[in-house]
């Protein structure tokens, strides 16, 4: 017989081994405690100070800007990788050997053992205290709202350059995921179990969305749904109810990105035609950029059509790399961007090597490779 002290789903895991156990305790700021505790297999050591890590961060983000965490403890299990998942249950994670214990990452890739991390405890808010109806759009407010805190938890450690590589695989997957449809695509706020719409386009729309209105915005409408909405039963929450909230803390001017990014599938296609630069004085140098721009709308079959396009988009010029770093902004704004090709002019304060529209690959780009290109130096004759 077994009893918890807090709500819990009725959705538990039960996981037996020879575990070795890595401990801590986490303290919010409020001075309560939570212990943490990674049960792994001996030799499995690889990355467990990045995991526990990153459950501290999560802990830190999520606790602060969403609401407290509910439980007494917080445990990470290894399994064999006859499977590469990862599940969060309250309180418990079962985590998948191949995904986090035995990863091989590089000082230059995207720390995905910490990412997952981030991403299972997200959980223990988005379906643990706040619980999904089951109908279109739900887990819309369970995955993509964990991407989006796992996303934010990351942010508070890597550049945008790597936060680039990270956007641009998960863009890729929703690309790939969306030719290969066989029934219909639906917007983000009516997903029907489609992995590559609520994970891999929901983590690029999340982030973009924060990016446009503000993080703190986004927070400040997710704390408000979870003090209005934990743990409620009959009726459980649906994902219109959050698109509400997000709503209300976006700008007028900029209200045109909620039917873009949630009730509608919205595509672009941003292409760096030309970069021309040359130095002007000692310390200054002109760029010019010609990019071609287009926005589209698809129905659930995959029709596009091509629409108005007066939108707020990045303009991103790189440096040179220093300190071993590859890419390198040192230039990043947002542009009102019509559609066709437009040429525009930027003083620099260092030379460039590369420039393009939407560098980041904030927008689901149905060609994000072409987006940026390397920049010419024009020498006077």
């Amino acid at each position: 017989h077994y009893k918890m002290d807090k709500p819990i789903l009725p959705f538990f895991s039960m996981i037996s081994a020879r575990y070795e156990v890595m401990r801590d305790i986490w303290v919010s700021a409020e001075g309560d405690s939570v212990d943490l505790e990674i049960y792994y297999h001996k030799g499995h050591e690889y990355n467990l100070d990045r995991m526990m890590r990153s459950m501290k961060k999560s802990f830190d983000y999520f606790s602060t800007h969403y609401s407290p965490y509910q439980y007494d403890q917080m445990r990470i299990m290894e399994f064999p990788r006859y499977s590469s998942f990862a599940q969060s249950f309250a309180n418990t994670v079962p985590f998948s050997e191949g995904i986090g214990f035995n990863l091989k990452i590089e000082e230059d890739d995207v720390d995905m053992a910490y990412y997952v991390t981030a991403h299972e405890l997200a959980h223990q808010w988005w379906a643990h205290q706040v619980t999904e109806a089951r109908v279109q759009g739900n887990a819309m407010l369970s995955e993509t709202m964990s991407q989006y805190s796992a996303l934010m938890v990351m942010k508070q450690e890597y550049s945008p350059e790597m936060m680039q590589k990270f956007l641009k695989h998960e863009l890729d997957r929703y690309l790939r995921g969306r030719r290969s449809e066989t029934l219909q695509e639906r917007p983000l706020d009516l997903v029907e179990g489609q992995g590559y719409i609520h994970y891999r386009k929901g983590s690029v729309i999340m982030y973009a969305f924060q990016d446009y209105i503000s993080e703190d915005s986004v927070n400040a409408a997710l704390k408000r749904f979870i003090a209005d909405y934990a743990y409620q039963e009959n009726p459980y929450v649906t994902s219109n109810m959050l698109v509400n909230y997000f709503r209300e803390v976006t700008p007028d001017s900029l209200q045109y990105i909620i039917d873009d990014m949630f009730e509608n599938i919205t595509l672009f296609e941003n292409k760096a035609k030309t970069v021309n630069f040359k130095k002007v004085s000692d310390d200054k140098f002109e760029l010019n950029l010609t990019y071609e721009a287009k926005k589209l709308r698809a129905d659930s079959l995959g029709n596009t059509s091509e629409i108005e396009m007066q939108d707020w988009v990045d303009i991103g010029v790189f440096g040179k790399p220093t300190d071993g770093e590859k890419d390198r902004l040192i230039y990043l704004q947002k542009h009102k961007i019509t559609a066709g090709e437009t040429t525009i002019q930027i003083l620099l304060d260092e030379e460039p090597v590369k420039a393009g529209i939407d560098p980041i690959n904030k927008l689901i780009d149905r060609n994000p490779d072409d987006n940026v290109k390397s920049a010419n130096e024009m020498v006077d004759s």
